[in-house]
């Protein structure tokens, strides 16, 4: 979630006329903006206009801050590959590649620098443009008090994205102490004469049981869509294992995502798809389970391709994995979450059919249909 959102609306009141040389206008006296931190210091300031790089240089130095002009994308590319900036204001219309490109490359070069876009011309804007991840959007003309609040803005952007990595950060080293603490766990458990499948299903009751109750309904589906389709023997005893077993890495999962009453932040999802390859991690470091953690692995690829954690598609899926990636999100879908209420089986089984070939199999789903229909 990206903060101080600002769409070309909320953008400030504009000011009429579109003369260059009246692009920014000098300041009556001025409300007080909040002071900058420490956290935001350096400023490029990316315009075709000399006249508005000269003014907006001088209202960044008049708020405590080192500024640096460039004329064109291409300079500002040049100074950036050799500078960092925590902040940059980027006029859209310039000479060759535009601001909105320019921008583009620095939020993917360097995503902790905030971006203020500059522009007279907000009809250019196009619905994705006015969605970046910016801190805030300028409409030209605009004054200095306006000016200092997109700098304050872009102050508050830069830090909130600094926590949000820190934050991720801290995640990430929780999710690794705590597979780390399971697999010692585990092996332990197992070394005083423990069946490792009964420790994992152990903790996992102590930690997540409704994802033990999910996990042995994912395994019963499976169980009868392996029957219809005629690939139970196929499949080994080993299948329903792997069923029961494909979220198990959810048990490493920090305690802060898993408690989460709203959606998740798109770095906390990325720690969360990680249940996959850790689950397969645990799996692996066991004598007995190891055989199941490549059907867990693939349990979230989609039969396009836009799955994780390996983007597999098709028939480089295993046919395990594609069944319980169907019988999953079934499950899933007819299922109270904390987020939604549950939906009822015929809209369960449209939306398995809205997503079929891009998600599931569609020979899968059509044995899964046939399995339901007789139940």
């Amino acid at each position: 979630m990206w903060p101080v959102p600002v769409s070309v609306a909320e953008a400030g009141s504009r000011i009429s006329g579109t003369n260059p040389a009246a692009v920014v206008q000098e300041p009556c006296p001025t409300r007080a903006v909040r002071s900058l931190e420490r956290s935001l210091t350096s400023v490029l300031i990316v315009d075709d206009e000399p006249a508005v790089r000269n003014i907006m240089a001088r209202w960044v130095l008049s708020l405590g801050l080192r500024p640096t002009t460039a004329a064109n994308a291409d300079e500002a590319l040049a100074s950036i590959r050799t500078h960092h900036y925590d902040l940059a204001v980027i006029d859209v219309m310039m000479p060759g590649h535009d601001g909105l490109w320019l921008a583009t490359e620095l939020q993917r070069d360097h995503p902790h620098t905030a971006v203020v876009i500059a522009t007279a011309y907000t009809a250019l804007l196009d619905t994705d443009a006015q969605q970046r991840p910016i801190a805030d959007l300028l409409v030209k003309p605009f004054q200095r008090e306006r000016f200092a609040l997109a700098v304050d803005r872009g102050r508050q952007w830069r830090q909130q994205t600094i926590q949000e990595v820190q934050w991720h950060a801290r995640l990430a080293t929780e999710l690794q102490d705590r597979t780390a603490q399971l697999i010692a766990t585990l092996r332990d458990r197992a070394a005083a004469g423990a069946s490792e499948e009964n420790v994992l299903t152990a903790l996992s009751v102590d930690r997540l049981p409704e994802m033990v109750a999910h996990g042995e309904r994912v395994a019963r589906y499976a169980h009868s869509l392996a029957r219809e389709l005629g690939v139970s023997d196929e499949l080994g005893a080993a299948f329903e294992t792997s069923a029961r077993f494909h979220d198990i890495g959810k048990i490493a999962m920090p305690e802060a995502l898993l408690t989460k009453p709203s959606p998740f932040t798109a770095g906390e999802m990325a720690i969360m798809r990680r249940h996959v390859d850790i689950g397969a991690e645990i799996l692996q470091s066991t004598r007995t389970l190891g055989e199941v953690a490549a059907t867990v692995m693939a349990s979230h690829e989609w039969f396009s391709g836009g799955g994780y954690p390996l983007r597999l598609t098709g028939g480089d899926i295993p046919l395990s994995s594609r069944i319980i990636a169907v019988v999953d999100a079934y499950d899933t879908m007819t299922q109270d979450r904390v987020y939604r209420v549950r939906l009822n089986s015929a809209d369960a089984v449209a939306e398995l059919l809205r997503c079929s070939r891009s998600q599931f199999d569609p020979d899968v789903v059509a044995g899964f249909l046939a399995t339901i229909g007789r139940h």
